[in-house]
Order: structure tokens, then sequence, then C-alpha cells
């Protein structure tokens, strides 16, 4: 089997390949492939650059047959030429896969920072939550002590007092630790 002819092969493969891939839509498709002057067409899709480069071995194909007379040294820029252009095509359909990995793995860090925004959110509310029933008892408080309530009751006002500023004191430190470890 002659070069060409493995080489053909080898494109009409990655023209299969290119249009399963332009045919599924892909979070992070490039609007532009190649953004070198190894291509000359600029397209979303990679069945446009395996044509052109197929085109490409069509044209060498006809100059090492004899039908178009054209010095070696062209036809060896052109074998050249489509050589780095099966290369790329290569190199694109290796990291379109990578592409998607990363939008999975992106994803699913986004999930994680917002599992986190969601649990500092919800340690802000339980915050605020804990400091309005902290707000009530003392008003309950200094109402028992105006009404001259039994003591046992204004101890008890204390103790629950003391507990929920211990459970505002734990969810603060809670915050800044989320805090610290976002950075």
């Amino acid at each position: 089997m002659s070069a060409l002819s493995e080489l053909k092969q080898r494109l009409e493969q990655l023209r299969e390949q290119a249009r399963t891939l332009d045919q599924a839509p892909m979070p992070g498709k490039p609007l532009d492939w190649f953004q070198t002057d190894l291509f000359s067409c600029h397209s979303p899709y990679l069945t446009d650059y395996v044509d052109e480069a197929l085109q490409q071995l069509r044209r060498l194909d006809q100059y090492s047959s004899g039908r178009q007379a054209v010095s070696s040294e062209h036809q060896q820029r052109l074998a050249e030429r489509i050589a780095a252009q099966c290369n790329a095509l290569t190199r694109a359909f290796a990291n379109s896969q990578t592409r998607k990995n990363f939008k999975v793995s992106k994803r699913k860090a986004q999930q994680v920072v917002q599992r986190i925004t969601q649990s500092s959110r919800d340690l802000y509310q339980q915050l605020s939550q804990y400091k309005e029933f902290e707000q009530r008892l003392e008003d309950m408080l200094r109402l028992a002590q105006q009404q001259n309530q039994e003591v046992q009751q204004q101890l008890a006002l204390q103790a629950r007092l003391g507990r929920c500023r211990r459970a505002i004191s734990e969810v603060e430190q809670q915050i800044q630790f989320q805090e610290q470890h976002k950075r």
C-alpha cells in the first residue's frame, strides 16, 4: 500500500470521527478549531478541516501521477503540509476528549462551590436565627427581672441565654473556618 493510500485511509477514518463529533453537542466547542495558517477554512466543524486535507491529498495525487506538472519541491511542501494537517487533526480529536472531560470536571467543581456556598448561606441563616433567639431571651430575662419573677425562672432564662450564646459562638467559628478554607 502506498503512502498516499495510507494517508487517504487515515483521513477517511478521521472524517468519520469528525462527523460523529460534529453531530454531538459539545459544550465549549470552538468556533474555529485551528488558529494557524495550516488550514484555509475556518469552521466550527472538524469535518470541514478533514475535507480540506483530503482535497490537498487529491491534488498531491494528481501531481505525483503526472496529470499536472509541478516541481518535486512543490510536491514535497504539499506532502509536508498534508502530514502537518493530519497531525493537527489527530491532536484536535484527542483534545476534544480532554475538553469534554474538562467540562465535566468544571461542572463538578461548580457543584462543590455551590454546596459550600449553600452551606455558608445556611450557616449565616442559622446565625441570624440564633441571634433572634438571643434577643428574645434577653427581652424575656429583662421582663422577668422588672416584674420580679422567681429567681429560678430568671436562672432558667439565663441558662437558656448561655446555651444560645454558645451556639452562636459555634456557628461563628464554623463560618470563620469556611471563610479561611475558601481562599
